[in-house]
């Protein structure tokens, strides 16, 4: 694999739910595992596949699928310290000398571990390495997000955990953000990772009143009636598609208690969304783009493309516009 000072890592690609017998596409067994989720994280221009996959009904892990998983951790480690400026650390700056480049010993150092063991990390190889240590080498090494994410994963073969509530309760909407949605002439809002719209434009009261007062979609599309009235095939356009989303959400943050609270009020409340919940472990769900929904002023049935984006800066986010099919793009 070429070395480069400037890694691109990230996670590419449509994550897309899939049927699969009970194995590995390289044939390795999983015992009682059995794959829901596919998806690709591209390494320097590479794509390499991740699974996630259900155990006795919940989903509950990554596992990653690849042939030199220990080389691409390797690759990556050390790429993304040879990036560092020394400048970037101060145990860095005392012994910087001559030198462009930070050491191993210098981020050892700012992590709190033995030479060893972060040496560990940099060759590859598999260990028994901690959240906390993964966590601080991730900082020490100046990883966003999704670095971090491929950082875990090629690591320990996992997702790292959710932030603390603390964290997830305030969500950063940059300007460009901000002016994208405000801009749009149809409805379009933004989804944090709980489903809660954190920021629509105006045209979008007009197909969801109830924003003006929770701006949780679960809860308006699963416990208000009103839900039925507007939004058309509410069960197989409207409610099945959330329910996947929602277990997608638990199962990409298993130890997050919001999620859990929120799908647990949804599928009490609600005895049709736990019959959904139900089925779809066994059946999955198609999502339609083309759905029907009536407007709040005269009730009338508007057919609308549902487009869904995601800014790469804020991953958890999602965007969804609401495009009548007659409206000219």
């Amino acid at each position: 694999m070429r070395r480069t000072q400037d890694p691109s890592v990230a996670m590419t690609g449509s994550r897309r739910p899939i049927g699969l017998p009970c194995s590995s596409p390289a044939g390795a067994p999983c015992d009682r595992w059995s794959v829901l989720h596919f998806g690709r994280i591209s390494v320097r221009g590479i794509n390499h596949s991740w699974l996630l996959r259900q155990d006795e009904g919940e989903m509950v892990a990554f596992r990653q699928v690849s042939a030199d998983q220990n080389s691409e951790l390797a690759a990556c480690v050390r790429a993304w310290r040879h990036r560092l400026s020394p400048d970037d650390h101060q145990a860095a700056r005392r012994r910087r000398g001559r030198r462009s480049n930070v050491t191993q010993e210098e981020i050892a150092e700012i992590v709190g571990v033995s030479v060893v063991w972060y040496s560990n990390l940099e060759r590859g190889v598999r260990a028994n390495y901690s959240d906390a240590f993964l966590d601080a080498a991730a900082e020490a090494l100046r990883l966003d997000r999704y670095e971090r994410e491929l950082l875990y994963l090629l690591a320990v073969g996992r997702m790292p955990p959710p932030p603390s509530s603390a964290d997830t309760t305030g969500v950063v909407l940059g300007p460009a953000l901000r002016q994208f949605v405000e801009g749009q002439r149809w409805a379009t809002y933004v989804l944090d990772r709980y489903a809660r719209v954190v920021l629509h434009n105006e045209v979008c009261e007009a197909y969801y009143p109830w924003l003006r007062t929770d701006p949780s979609y679960p809860r308006w599309l699963f416990t208000d009636a009103d839900a039925r009235r507007r939004l058309v095939n509410w069960e197989t356009d409207w409610a099945a598609p959330l329910l996947t989303q929602m277990r997608i959400a638990r199962a990409l943050h298993p130890q997050d208690a919001v999620i859990a609270a929120l799908v647990d009020a949804c599928l009490a409340t609600n005895p049709e969304a736990r019959c959904l919940w139900n089925a779809q472990a066994a059946y999955g769900c198609a999502l339609r783009s083309r759905r029907g929904i009536r407007l709040s002023s005269d009730h009338r049935t508007t057919l609308v493309d549902v487009v869904t984006l995601t800014d790469p800066s804020a991953s958890e986010l999602q965007i969804v516009s609401l495009i009548p099919v007659a409206d000219p793009a």
